[in-house]
């Protein structure tokens, strides 16, 4: 095989191993906010900003990306996120400049993109599972998760809609927890894991009910 060759399929091997660790998390753009309004996520995660009402240009406060539209005509952004560091944003028709604190105040955002975890600290972090999937309608979910936090699970539509928000136990870790889905539509979902109030990961889910 040719070295030339080889590294191609290398490459793609790289490149696949990288997608499949890359983690989507998506932002509802509504009336006057945005939510989750702050995200922390990895490098290589893709934000997805999904537009639900309103009209909102929305620009990066520091010129990170250029300034795009949410509205009917333009209902989704993507960006992918490569570089850590904290990424704030605001929508250019319903927030304003304050002085005082040198902050864009009203409807804002912020992306803290942190680096990747060491060894030890992936291993400690919390890993949700969520199975069957595709579902026909009922879920188990299983936390591997650390003493002392807060756990939810949150369950969004394709346009980011919230339908469920579960609170997670300790006992999940053990035992499991089953939760029924059949009473939503048959189509693509997406499950985030909160820790504190905070998106760390989100995983896409498929109901065929």
């Amino acid at each position: 095989m040719k070295t030339s060759t080889r590294l191609f399929l290398l490459l793609a091997l790289l490149l696949a191993q990288f997608t499949a660790w890359a983690a989507t998390v998506t932002i509802t753009v509504s009336d006057f906010s945005y939510s989750p309004k702050e995200v922390t996520i990895r490098p290589g995660d893709v934000v997805v900003w999904e537009w639900e009402s309103g009209s909102h240009p929305t620009a990066s406060d520091n010129s990170a990306w250029p300034t795009f539209q949410m509205n009917p005509s333009n209902i989704s952004k993507s960006i992918t996120f490569n570089n850590s560091g904290t990424f704030s944003y605001h929508c250019t028709a319903h927030a304003f400049f304050d002085s005082g604190t040198s902050k864009w105040q009203g409807m804002v955002g912020s992306i803290t993109v942190s680096p990747a975890l060491g060894t030890e600290a992936r291993l400690a972090a919390p890993t949700l599972n969520v199975y069957p999937n595709p579902s026909k309608g009922m879920v188990m979910v299983n936390l591997a998760q650390k003493a002392g936090e807060t756990y939810k699970l949150r369950f969004s539509n394709i346009i980011g809609r919230e339908v469920r928000q579960i609170a997670l136990k300790p006992e999940t870790a053990t035992d499991g927890l089953a939760v029924n889905l059949s009473d939503l539509p048959a189509g693509v979902y997406f499950y985030s894991l909160l820790v504190n109030d905070k998106v760390v990961s989100t995983k896409r889910l498929v109901l065929q009910n």
